[in-house]
């Protein structure tokens, strides 16, 4: 990074957009935090008086924040069409960013943030939160020691819950789709952390229009993404009954071992052959219960979407940010996962609109 907050400074963040309902959640988490104050908040939103009220926040302009000394990173919580505008905005004006996922309308946004973080050397982080589950990061590491054997088949599972699939928010003009990229971007995430980009995916994104409205644009997808030693099925539901993440899924098969993996409430089974150096048979495990749940209610400046409750992934993803920033390490999912991200669910879309036909995406 081209600079580093050290550790004994007080840091100024602030935001930019405050209209996604992930907002007062991620404000909430750096106010817990020692060593940091929030600086203010910028939105052309009628939302924005009621949000800094309820916040405890002043209501600034963008000049002012990105003028500000004191200011040391920005929140960028827009709606999409404006995210990579003040992201790349923030980082020019020398402020590191944490952006909410999927940081833009699509790959061409993510595009040019990718080139604003090459040109200033600035820190830019995506909101991904769920990565930050253990279950998650317990799957990471058995897959790189190889634990498993050779993987060959993956399956992966999601959906959206409360009914948000027919929200404006998950219908923004100019999105690369509705639920199927608001939502399952945090599953094409993992399946991009874990393994990387593929080399081709097949796959079928479809709206049942006898069944639901057209207030919403897709109302389950499947797809197969294809890489040279395994396959990757993806199932994605936009209308889920369960509140959490209870039914998302990353399941890895491999010769020596299988692994299940949920990210909330966070929670991992193992099978070991008996050959990998593990005794044979099934290890489970399951973080302490979450007495609030992820999405609480609505709020004066969240009418549409309930805000978020559970505070637990927000904050280990501001520490995260947190020490990149103060350190000067790299940030632990960068602006390239983020383009990464959008350009897989772009060619999914693709090969939808030709019928499932195989879209490459190397280049």
């Amino acid at each position: 990074m081209g600079y580093a907050i050290g550790e004994d400074a007080m840091l100024g963040i602030a935001c930019l957009g405050i209209t996604h309902p992930h907002t007062s959640g991620r404000v909430k988490a750096f106010q817990r935090m020692s060593g940091v104050r929030l600086l203010g908040a910028h939105d052309e939103s009628p939302l924005l008086t009621p949000f800094v009220d309820a916040l405890g926040l002043e209501p600034r302009s963008k000049d002012e924040i990105l003028a500000d000394a004191d200011v040391h990173a920005v929140l960028v919580h827009s709606k999409s069409h404006a995210m990579a505008d003040f992201a790349i905005e923030a980082l020019e004006a020398g402020k590191a960013v944490l952006c909410e996922k999927p940081a833009g309308r699509g790959s061409a946004d993510t595009a040019r943030i990718v080139a604003a973080v090459d040109q200033t050397d600035g820190l830019f982080q995506v909101g991904y939160c769920w990565r930050f589950a253990p279950s998650i990061g317990k799957m990471q590491e058995v897959l790189a020691s190889g634990r498993l054997g050779k993987v060959l088949q993956v399956r992966a599972h999601a959906g959206c819950s409360h009914n948000e699939a027919a929200t404006a928010h998950m219908n923004q003009p100019g999105d690369i789709g509705g639920a199927m990229f608001v939502i399952a971007c945090h599953l094409i995430d993992r399946i991009l952390l874990h393994f990387g980009m593929p080399d081709t995916v097949n796959a079928r994104i479809t709206k049942f229009p006898l069944v639901f409205g057209a207030e919403s644009r897709e109302d389950a997808g499947g797809a197969i993404l294809n890489y040279p030693d395994k396959l990757v099925t993806v199932d994605f539901m936009s209308w889920d009954p369960l509140s959490w993440t209870e039914s998302w899924d990353l399941s890895a098969y491999g010769t020596e071992g299988i692994m299940h993996s949920c990210p909330l409430p966070a929670s991992y089974k193992i099978y070991d052959s008996g050959k990998n150096g593990h005794q044979q048979g099934w290890t489970e495990w399951r973080e302490t219960s979450f007495p609030e749940i992820w999405a609480t209610k609505k709020t004066v400046y969240s009418p549409e979407i309930a805000e978020i409750g559970n505070p637990i992934y927000f904050d280990r993803e501001a520490a995260a940010f947190v020490t990149s920033l103060r350190t000067g390490t790299p940030s632990v999912v960068p602006a390239t996962q983020a383009h990464n991200v959008n350009r897989l669910l772009e060619a999914m879309f693709k090969s939808s609109e030709l019928a499932g036909a195989e879209v490459s995406l190397t280049f």
